[in-house]
This record gives structure tokens, sequence and C-alpha cells, in this order.
């Protein structure tokens, strides 16, 4: 199945697509509606109530949503050659580890963030070209004030996205005022579109309150969280003991940029410390960054053992969706 995703080529998309239907599909026999969760940016909340609590209009959307994240996920891994082959399997993990349960099925305020979050490192990494830096800079605030309206704590990814920036590049005090003037942006312009209609107390009930915590641990793990978890480690642990072999031979500007995307993975592991309601589906918070690493580690893999592996945690997920 592998080999289909192992060419960049746009018409290929066709197969991302089908390939995210079939992970998704299950959504479409839930007879209880799973949507938004009590901490939801306020965004999300209007999204909902715009498209339906369980409607197939809402699961249609999550599916071209989530494909939508894989293509942009892919063109920033082959814009930046983060890996040594220019192939699809970014998107295909991004699609696969966003669907290995049934809990991560359902259209999450995390998977939404999330679009604004692949576009703010897109921002991130075009700054060492030195051009146009102070536009970069407002963007790379705008995106991550964009996401945190979906999901309040993802507003912590502009401290890693300037973080990034940083590493990547000379960073001058001035920066951050760009940064936190593209972040403002998008409150300003919600918060004088609500005043008109009387809602702008929902900034602070539907939004902040209560939207982040400290280790607010309130679920209690099954087995198959835990096997999950433990999936989730593995993969980390194996791609950072690869890491290595699939940045060794690049310049080093694509050497920094995975640097930055590691310093992203262990930033998102605090964000799951920080967010209300630390449960399974926090593991979302990973999925972007692990993406592109475990795409890079399954290109240093030989192409058989690699195949297998797929299959292995493509039927996982479909068994903890369907019959688990």
């Amino acid at each position: 199945m592998l080999q289909l995703f192992r060419k960049n080529l746009f018409i290929y998309n066709v197969f991302l697509l089908i390939y995210c239907g079939i992970l998704r599909f299950s959504w479409f026999f839930q007879e209880k509606a799973i949507i938004a969760e009590d901490h939801a940016g306020i965004l999300s909340h209007y999204l909902y109530d715009l498209l339906g609590a369980d409607t197939v209009l809402l699961k249609i959307f999550s599916i071209l949503i989530l494909l939508f994240q894989a293509i942009q996920i892919n063109r920033l891994v082959s814009l930046n050659r983060l890996t040594n082959e220019n192939s699809l399997f970014p998107g295909v993990f991004y699609l696969l580890l966003a669907s290995t349960t049934l809990e991560f099925v359902p259209l999450h305020p995390m998977l939404l963030a999330n679009t604004f979050i692949i576009l703010m490192f897109l921002d991130v990494f075009k700054q060492t070209r030195n051009i146009q830096l102070h536009l970069d800079m407002f963007n790379v605030g705008f995106w991550a004030g964009l996401a945190s309206l979906f999901y309040f704590p993802y507003i912590i990814f502009l401290i890693l996205g300037i973080m990034g920036v940083i590493y990547l590049r000379t960073y001058k005090w001035v920066d951050t005022v760009r940064a936190l003037m593209g972040l403002f942006v998008p409150y300003f312009l919600l918060s004088a579109i609500i005043f008109l209609f009387d809602h702008l107390p929902d900034i602070w009930y539907l939004h902040v309150k209560d939207s982040m915590s400290f280790l607010d641990l309130n679920e209690t793990l099954t087995w198959k969280n835990y096997v999950l978890i433990g999936v989730f480690a593995l993969i980390i642990l194996v791609s950072v003991f690869m890491s290595r072999s699939y940045s060794s031979g690049v310049n080093i500007h694509v050497r920094k940029k995975i640097s930055v995307l590691f310093i992203t993975l262990m930033g998102s592991m605090a964000l799951m410390i920080l967010s209300s309601d630390t449960n399974i589906r926090s593991l979302l918070f990973l999925v972007f960054p692990m993406s592109i690493v475990t795409a890079a580690m399954f290109l240093e893999l030989d192409s058989q053992f690699a195949e297998i592996l797929h299959i292995l945690l493509f039927i996982m997920a479909l068994l903890f969706q369907y019959i688990v």
C-alpha cells in the first residue's frame, strides 16, 4: 500500500482522499454524537453550531479538512526537503496517526487548530531565506492566533514558533512585537464582529475560562488506551534514535529545521500537560510533528519491512474503530 505514496505527484492525492475516507468512515456509523469538548475554542463552537452536531455535512467536512492538512504537510516537507525522498508519506502518516482509535475520528477542536499550526510552520521555515521576514513573523503570530481561537491552549504554539525562528536565524526583539501583533489581529477582528451581535462575553465564557490547567487527568484509561500510548511512545523513541540517519547528508538549514520539529514535538507533549481535561484525545497534539519524523523514519527502513509495519498500524486503527 505504501508504494502508492512513494512519489509526490499531485494526482496521487486522490489516493490520499481514499485513504482518509477509509480511516474516517467509521464515524458515519456512530450512533452517539461525539463532537466538541467542553473546552473547545470559540470558533469551534460556532463551527459546530453551523454544521450541526452529528450531520453528514460535518463528517464530510472533517474528511476534507484532514485531506487539506495532509496536502499542506506534504508541501511543507517538499519545500524544505525535510526527508531524503520527496513522497506523500508525511501526509499518509498524519492521516493514520490522527485516526488510530475511535476517539480520534470525530472532528475535535485540536484537529481544526492543527490546520493553522501547519500553515504557521510554513512561515517559520521560510525564515532561512531572509526575504520578507517582517511579514513572515507577523504571519507566525496570525496563524497561532487563529489556531488558538479553535482551541485556546494552542496559543502555546506561538512560543514554539518563536523558538523555531530563534533556532533558524538571527532574532531581534522587534520580531516578538510583530508576532504579537499577528496574534492580536484575529482576536480583534472576532471581538469586533461578535460585539455587533452582543456576544462579546463568549470570548471569556466559551473560550478562555477553564481552558488550561495542570495535569487535569479526569479519564480512566483502558488497555486500548495504554496500547495506543505505547505505540506513540515507541514511534517517537525510534524516530529520535534514527534522527541521525535521516539528517545526515543534508545542509545545515535542513538539519536545523528537523531539530525544530523535534523541539515542537517536545513542546506538544508539554501542551498535553497544560490543557484542561487531559485524556487519550490529547495525543492529537502530537500528530503533526510526529507525522513528519515518522515519514522520515519509514523512508530509511527497508521497503518491505516498512510496508509490513504500515499494514500493522493500519489494521490496528481499523480494529480499534470497528471491533475492539
